[in-house]
């Protein structure tokens, strides 16, 4: 099959009819119609080893989808009644069979091994990145349970500091149970003294008497007078106890308060980690598609270069059937005559 002449980008026809369009006077003769362009960019196409579609044929000849994919089904159909009519051909001599074979399958080859290379790259790539994603997960998951842990130990810390503070105050609470009755007690004692004193104004005969009993007055005054000092240092040390658990429970609230920071930033990491690898899995699905792509070129490339094997290998044939039947010419051509030759 003849290559027709490349498409001029000069050409400015209806990209959707078969109305002829002006030739420049000075320019070689160009496809005219949509048709001529869609076959003339879809054999430039095949020439220059590039993917013949309907997107490619589209924009090398300037012309729509539609029009493109009608006139594209046309040429593949007369492609391939050309291959039929070169399949009709007489059988090839053993030695272009053999360089038929041999081209076709370095061409399969190589398509073959690009494929396979690519394949490999791509492959080792999503592997790559698949271990990524799950060493960061990993990692954020023992943050995460590291993270659990301390919130567990701070509450089980804050509950025994509650209950701390609840045993410091039963203990205030019998303190100051305690100092109630040192009080009944000093004002039992100090009655009692008032009793005396007046008893000791009234009856100056029973002096003795009045004094042992004024002896015994001062001695429980002075005991009750020791309870109280007692019942004030024991209020003096609960009152130190439970500023000290004051300040314990507000260390454990700063820690607790620190453990839920830390939680809510591990949270934030986490779902991170977790749109990274929907990124991941998005940029592994598109690298799929991405290589079904290359395999299709590559298959596409191999069923054009066993095409353009059989074109050269009809080619040769022909030309082999011509110069058969000029040597057969030359071989019957009519003797000079002795007139001839007087």
């Amino acid at each position: 099959m003849t290559t027709p002449p490349p498409v001029l980008s000069s050409v400015t026809p209806s990209e959707d009819d078969d109305r002829p369009a002006d030739d420049a006077a000075d320019a070689p003769p160009a496809p005219v119609t949509a048709r001529e362009r869609v076959f003339a960019a879809a054999d430039a196409l095949l020439a220059d080893d590039e993917p013949v579609t309907v997107s490619t044929v589209r924009d090398r000849a300037g012309c729509s989808n539609a029009t493109a994919t009608t006139h594209l089904r046309a040429w593949r159909t007369q492609r391939a009644e050309d291959a039929a009519d070169a399949a009709r051909l007489p059988d090839l001599p053993r030695s272009v069979e053999l360089l038929v074979e041999r081209g076709v399958a370095g061409l399969w080859g190589e398509a073959v091994r690009r494929a396979r290379d690519e394949h490999a790259e791509e492959t080792a790539t999503l592997q790559e990145r698949a271990a990524s994603a799950r060493e960061d997960a990993d990692r954020l998951a023992r943050a995460a349970d590291t993270a659990a842990a301390e919130r567990d130990e701070a509450r089980a810390d804050l509950a025994e500091a509650r209950a701390e503070t609840q045993r410091l105050r039963n203990l205030l609470d019998e303190a100051g149970l305690a100092r109630e009755q040192a009080a009944a007690a000093a004002r039992r004692a100090e009655g009692q003294a008032e009793e005396l004193r007046a008893e000791l104004a009234r009856a100056h005969a029973e002096t003795v008497a009045l004094r042992e009993d004024l002896t015994a007055a001062v001695d429980a005054r002075a005991a009750a007078a020791e309870q109280r000092a007692e019942a004030r240092a024991a209020l003096s040390g609960v009152q130190e106890t439970l500023a000290e658990a004051r300040s314990a429970l507000e260390s454990v609230r700063g820690e607790h308060q620190r453990g839920e920071d830390e939680r809510a930033r591990l949270a934030a990491e986490l779902t991170a980690a977790r749109s990274a690898s929907d990124r991941l899995e998005g940029e592994a699905a598109r690298l799929r598609d991405e290589l079904a792509a290359a395999r299709s070129r590559a298959d596409d490339a191999a069923r054009d270069g066993a095409a353009q094997a059989a074109a050269r290998a009809r080619a040769e044939g022909e030309l082999a059937g011509l110069r058969a039947s000029a040597t057969a010419a030359e071989g019957t051509g009519t003797p000079d005559t002795p007139e001839a030759t007087a």
